[in-house]
């Protein structure tokens, strides 16, 4: 939330806190006596400080006064059931008062969650890719796991790389599907969001109908929805799935030669999860755009039998077994 939004956000809660506060003194006028009588006496302390007192009181019978003042409201908010916090301004967050801030360029812990939680929506991760992480990442399902436990340590590295600012070379995960590339992509992402870093994940048909829209927009003079041009270019990590699967035309190659262009030029990251092969990606596209794929990636290679269809399999198991029983 935008600090704009937090002020208007603070100024309703205050409004709603006075309109509370008025209703309850009209509903019960002993309290709004008691409230002003308060006020009054703490105006009259701070002018028998500067000498100029008028009531005729010291200031210790001033205090006390103002203690029988609450004592006697305490007595009225209970006779009438009225919550403790009444008088209260009702913040979402007590600790900051929905500042954001506890301290000078302090944040409050819902500041860190709140930029959290709308890193994660920007990400463009669904709530199942959301749960996959390295820990759910297991090799029981793989017949080489030694080679697979090789992928995963590299896919770790390179997100604490991300993670510390580091330069990497780019990650294509390329191969058979259903053999944990997409779960290894969105692992990377949570680890980099939870150090928060931003992260874009979406697949290259969305990309390229984003920078469609994106230039239709700008063309028109319309508002520029999320995910900008320059989000794509200038996101800590960026994330494509199913390269290969768009059609190839001469806006889309031109296209993909910008972006990956300028996260170069930016020195930044990204990842490719597609099921064509390295070889494959030099004839769909041209040379200088291949090189730039290629030329600066670790190349994953995947193979085997789909693991989702494993998964089927067993559970299917599982199903006749208990069935039968």
């Amino acid at each position: 939330m935008s600090i704009a939004r937090r002020a208007l956000k603070r100024q309703k809660k205050i409004a709603d806190w006075e309109s509370r506060v008025e209703a309850l003194h009209q509903k019960y006028p002993r309290l709004g006596e008691i409230s002003r009588l308060f006020t009054q006496m703490s105006l009259e302390i701070a002018m028998l400080g500067m000498g100029k007192g008028k009531m005729g009181m010291s200031k210790e019978e001033l205090l006390q006064a103002q203690e029988a003042l609450l004592a006697e409201r305490k007595l009225l908010m209970k006779k009438h059931n009225l919550p403790g916090n009444i008088y209260e301004i009702w913040w979402d967050c007590p600790q900051c008062q929905d500042t954001g801030f506890v301290g000078i360029g302090e944040k409050c812990a819902c500041l860190l969650e709140e930029e959290q939680e709308e890193r994660r929506l920007f990400s463009g991760l669904t709530p199942h890719q959301q749960e996959q992480t390295f820990k759910t990442f297991t090799l029981d399902w793989y017949e080489d796991k030694d080679r697979y436990r090789a992928i995963l340590q590299q896919c770790i590295e390179f997100a604490e790389k991300v993670c510390a600012g580091e330069k990497t070379e780019n990650l294509f995960l390329c191969g058979t599907i259903g053999t944990g590339k997409t779960h290894l992509c969105s692992a990377i992402a949570n680890y980099v969001l939870q150090a928060g870093r931003r992260v874009v994940y979406l697949k290259i048909g969305t990309i390229l109908d984003l920078i469609r829209e994106y230039k239709f927009n700008f063309e028109k003079n319309e508002t520029i929805k999320p995910h900008q041009l320059k989000d794509l270019y200038q996101v800590d990590l960026l994330i494509i799935d199913d390269l290969g699967t768009e059609v190839s035309t001469d806006f889309v190659r031109e296209q993909l030669f910008y972006l990956f262009d300028e996260r170069i030029s930016y020195c930044l990251p990204w990842v490719i999860s597609t099921n064509l092969m390295p070889n494959e990606i030099g004839t769909i596209y041209e040379d200088r755009l291949s090189d730039r794929i290629l030329g600066t990636s670790r190349v994953l290679k995947f193979s085997g039998t789909s693991v989702r269809q494993l998964k089927a399999m067993q559970a299917n198991k599982i199903d006749q077994k208990e069935s039968v029983s």
